[in-house]
């Protein structure tokens, strides 16, 4: 029962009525006179100025709007003082009594209004202000339907004023205190600034909008029996008359007119349940808060899967439906954006504080045991850590030779010191190929590659180490013969490739990532043969099928190794084949040290 006349440019046509500014007042009177059977018309336009060139027309105009009974007209604030003269007899025909105290209204001097003229003024049924702000988004939500002036009177909104029309409400009747605009028998809430959130009807073109050029001519089977009984709103929507204020809507890029605005404020003071507007109540903040909270306390002290499974919970099936819940059913807008910050903050920082201490756990346990570009894949997936499972793995055990009898024949402090330069360079032989430093064992090292399933060229990378260590032992022993305190050492090398479980063992004060089963036991055994052969480095069958085509490999023949009932194939590697070293670390090795003596 709201109907929209609106001046487009369809109206505005000049073969029409023409250029908007340059219209009298005629065509508002003949268009009230197609209007009597409306119950309300709203001008939706500003009459503040008598118009010089036809003031025949302002009269026609005036009259009409006499004789129609229930015209309501708009006004705006302005401070410009030609209008002081105009206040006292043009205000005073639509400000209300205050009643009750001002309660939550906002008050404003009434002089800054600008007022229809007033023979306009003095025929309308009721004046109201169109002004209203939108939020910080651009977006109008709110509308202030009253204000108090600081001449102790109430004066209404425009729309206020329609619906106080329309509904047959005296001014006695409406007054707002204790955050409740009570108009007749409805009772609509305030927020504490006194603002009446709109409930809109849809987006643009909801409500049924006429061109006025047609209701003027009869066109399109527009009558005046089509407006009878009807709440009728004359506005623009002429993009050129610049009356477009924003609704909460995605379609047509929240483009809305302000006649739209106003139809819809009005209905929702008439017959939309009123929305309570609860965004400045702050046991909202409090709810939100409480569930942020209950979410990083599950982050950090569930189980990782658990924890993180109930934060999202809390986040996607409470804070993120909230809104829409208590809105759907219950008509509350509550602060949407407050509660998602406090609530997806929180739930943000647990998960990424509790990933950067998973990470920087996994640095400090295994930074001292694979390369940087290894570290760097186990930080982007600390699953692998916890993935205890069986995999394909090759490990390499190298010895010193004669350890025992070097260690009992050479000062303390001088075989450590030796010892350390020998592992340093060895530990960087390992780096270079990716592999993973188990453990010292004394002299002795154990590797192991592809132990987190990273690694489909694991046999080939082990075999490289081997001789890149064997290369760097080379240039250590050289170096090692021109100091007097030192001794050159020999040491040996033992491949395999097989099956292992690979996971954290240990105990609850104490674990280490690393390798369980058979194949570690006969990757030692394999090492250790390297004595019985004479040789300084050997693979087994298993490791040599998957290298072959790479290496230049030496058959030595099967042997008897002990806890196994069958026997294994052994080969020795050759150095024959070129060196796939990385960037010259050993020459760079030598040089640092030669400079530091």
């Amino acid at each position: 029962d709201i109907v929209i006349i609106e001046i487009d440019d369809y109206s505005l046509h000049p073969d029409r009525l023409g250029r908007f500014q340059s219209w009298s007042r005629q065509p508002y009177a003949d268009l009230l006179a197609k209007l009597n059977g409306a119950e309300v018309v709203a001008f939706d336009v500003l009459f503040t100025e008598p118009d010089p060139r036809e003031p025949e027309a302002d009269e026609a105009f005036a009259d009409a709007i006499r004789r129609h009974g229930s015209v309501v007209l708009g006004c705006y604030k302005e401070a410009m003082h030609e209008y002081r003269g105009q206040q006292e007899a043009g205000m005073a025909s639509f400000a209300y009594p205050l009643q009750d105290g001002p309660g939550p209204l906002r008050p404003i001097q009434p002089l800054n209004f600008a007022p229809p003229i007033q023979i306009f003024a003095a025929a309308a049924a009721g004046v109201g202000y169109v002004d209203i702000e939108p939020d910080s988004d651009g977006v109008y939500r709110r509308v202030l339907p009253l204000r108090v002036g600081y001449d102790r009177r109430i004066y209404p909104h425009f729309a206020t004023e329609i619906a106080r029309v329309a509904a047959g409400w005296q001014p006695q009747d409406i007054s707002a205190a204790r955050g409740w605009m009570f108009a007749g028998p409805r009772a609509l809430p305030l927020n504490p600034k006194g603002e009446l959130l709109i409930n809109y009807n849809g987006p643009t073109g909801t409500i049924t909008r006429c061109r006025i050029w047609d209701v003027l001519e009869g066109n399109n089977n527009i009558t005046p029996e089509t407006f009878t009984g009807k709440i009728v709103l004359v506005g623009a929507t002429a993009p050129g008359l610049y009356d477009i204020r924003n609704a909460p809507y995605a379609k047509d890029s929240r483009k809305f007119f302000g006649v739209e605005t106003n139809a819809n404020i009005v209905d929702s003071l008439l017959r939309r349940p009123p929305l309570r507007d609860d965004t400045g109540r702050f046991v909202w903040l409090l709810v939100a808060a409480l569930m942020g909270t209950l979410a990083v306390v599950s982050i950090w002290n569930a189980e990782e899967k658990v924890g993180v499974s109930i934060s999202l919970l809390i986040a996607i099936a409470l804070a993120l439906p909230s809104f829409f819940v208590l809105f759907i059913l219950w008509q509350i807008v509550t602060p949407y954006g407050a509660t998602l910050l406090a609530v997806g903050v929180p739930v943000a920082w647990g998960l990424q504080g509790r990933l950067r201490a998973e990470r920087q756990m996994i640095r400090r346990n295994f930074e001292v045991y694979v390369s940087p570009d290894v570290l760097k894949e186990l930080m982007a997936d600390p699953e692998v850590i916890w993935r205890g499972q069986r995999r394909e793995v090759t490990l390499l055990f190298s010895d010193v030779r004669g350890s025992t009898s070097l260690s009992e024949n050479i000062p303390a402090e001088v075989w450590l010191a030796q010892l350390n330069e020998y592992l340093t360079q060895m530990s960087a032989a390992i780096f270079d190929y990716e592999g993973y430093l188990d453990k010292f064992m004394g002299d002795g090292v154990m590797v192991v590659w592809n132990v987190f399933g990273t690694q489909p060229d694991h046999a080939a990378q082990a075999v490289r180490c081997g001789q890149q260590m064997l290369k760097r032992l080379e240039l250590l022993n050289n170096y090692w013969e021109q100091a007097p305190e030192r001794t050159p050492f020999r040491i040996g090398i033992g491949i395999h490739t097989g099956e292992a479980v690979v996971g954290n063992v240990g105990s609850e004060a104490r674990t280490q990532y690393t390798v369980i089963g058979d194949v570690v036991n006969t990757a030692s055994r394999i090492e250790a043969m390297n004595k019985t052969l004479g040789t300084v480095f050997i693979v087994s069958e298993a490791t040599a099928a998957k290298v072959e085509d790479r290496f230049v490999l030496k058959d030595i023949g099967e042997i008897e190794v002990r806890g196994r009932s069958e026997g294994i194939r052994i080969f020795e590697v050759s150095d024959e084949q070129t060196l796939d070293q990385k960037g010259g670390d050993s020459i760079a090795w030598q040089e640092t040290n030669e400079a530091d003596d």
